[in-house]
């Protein structure tokens, strides 16, 4: 009785593991690769809008991030750049210390119809080579676009460079943002 109920055992394994007998092997599909999505070192957010501030000074006669025009609302820290675009500074973990609290992302917020939305192109160009020197004009202007396209999907685009680009369209603003992704 056991060799009976041990070669059913087996030929039914053999059944399964052959498929029924059918020598028809199917493909393989081929593997979609992973996405390198890559990773920035932390850094704080005293640190990311002086990186900001250099690329704006350094590159264009746009206004930098200040001090003077900045406050605090919902954990996060919001930098008025001109009227009707602020950059905003979101830490991982929120103390009130800019000289510690880690960033998470980065936003760069803007009123539609501002008298000045014709800079936020550069105010972007500047906000991603911030966080990520090695990253090139064309390659933020990919991202830009890819982030626009993607966003009525949800999702945010990446270069394989440490960061992700995510934009969101509301009534009255649009965001840009830029997270960071550590490991």
């Amino acid at each position: 009785m056991k060799k009976t109920l041990l070669c059913l055992v087996i030929g039914v394994m053999m059944f399964v593991v052959t498929g029924c007998g059918n020598e028809v092997k199917e493909e393989e599909q081929p593997q979609t690769p992973v996405q390198e999505v890559g990773a920035v070192e932390e850094e704080t957010a005293e640190m990311l809008v002086a990186k900001f501030n250099t690329q704006v000074v350094d590159n264009s006669s746009l206004n930098p991030a200040s001090e003077e025009y900045m406050t605090t609302h919902e954990d996060a820290y919001w930098y008025g750049l001109i009227t009707g675009i602020y950059l905003i500074v979101y830490p991982v973990e929120y103390t009130g210390n800019l000289s510690s609290d880690i960033v998470d992302y980065m936003v760069l917020y803007v009123e539609k119809n501002s008298e000045y939305e014709s800079n936020v192109n550069e105010y972007m160009e500047y906000l991603i080579k911030a966080n990520n020197s090695d990253i090139t004009t064309e390659e933020v202007n990919e991202l830009m676009t890819e982030a626009k396209n993607s966003a009525s999907n949800g999702t945010t685009v990446n270069n394989g460079k440490g960061i992700d680009v995510g934009y969101i369209d509301n009534e009255d603003n649009y965001q840009y943002q830029v997270i960071r992704l550590y490991e």
